[in-house]
């Protein structure tokens, strides 16, 4: 599969009608940020705003928007219907997917290996597309891998980040749902569905894995409890040995 042109976030005036009878002589895929009209196969489909459609070789269709239009585009060459159909996706077919800027991200990530022509364009070209497919049969299948607005998932990220390299910190609740502005009720199942495990036991494996390595370099196992936040020696012993399998001292040698 070939890109022959490619744009991403591509605006047209108000009123833009594209009237193509015999098609175009290549794949076009189709990303509409707005709402269109789209004529194909007889039928007039009047979309909302994320359509997504793949139209084949020869397929007569027409676009038109009666806002200014704003959309991405790829005409392609090769077996695109063989590949997409390893995904569950066909040509010719309208997909309303909710999933609009990560779409558009891959996109304008293929659109700039385009133009750049880079070593291993292609392989990476490549990568994106399948990237690109597995994203759409989620979404249309209603796997969402990644239910958490994109927004919040970066400030979720920042904050694990901290207390990837803070880990002895004082991190309760209430104060990782303050910095996130969301409630204590809230930040649980947020925290959950993006790392797959509660704020807690993720804080106690990070506090775990910096004590072995103080332990490893030789420091006494009260020093190494009391750096980590641990006010009760024996609770830290209790929860090292619950996640290693070993206690503190056996680390230590």
């Amino acid at each position: 599969m070939n890109i022959l042109r490619i744009r991403h976030s591509w605006p047209e005036p108000k009123n833009f009608s594209l009237k193509r009878p015999s098609g175009a002589s290549e794949y076009v895929l189709l990303h509409f940020h707005n709402a269109v009209k789209l004529t194909f196969l007889g039928e007039c489909h009047e979309t909302a705003p994320g359509a997504f459609i793949i139209f084949s070789p020869h397929e007569p269709h027409i676009i038109f928007s009666a806002e200014p239009l704003l959309h991405d585009w790829i005409h392609l060459t090769g077996d695109v219907a063989a590949e997409i159909s390893a995904y569950g996706l066909f040509p010719d077919t309208l997909y309303q997917p909710a999933c609009n800027s990560k779409i558009t991200d891959i996109i304008a990530h293929l659109e700039a290996e385009f133009f750049a022509k880079r070593a291993f364009s292609k392989n990476l070209s490549d990568a994106l597309f399948i990237q690109l497919w597995v994203l759409l049969a989620r979404e249309l299948s209603g796997d969402v891998s990644d239910p958490v607005p994109r927004q919040m998932a970066d400030q979720l990220r920042a904050l694990r980040a901290d207390m990837l390299l803070h880990p002895e910190a004082e991190w309760s609740n209430e104060q990782m749902a303050r910095r996130l502005g969301v409630s204590v009720s809230r930040l649980y199942p947020l925290y959950r569905r993006l790392f797959s495990i509660s704020p807690g036991k993720d804080l106690i494996l990070m506090r775990v894995e910096k004590a072995k390595n103080m332990l490893l370099q030789g420091e006494s196992v009260s020093r190494t409890a009391e750096a980590m936040g641990y006010a009760n020696i024996y609770h830290f012993i209790r929860q090292f040995k619950q996640i290693t399998g070993s206690s503190p001292g056996k680390i230590r040698g």
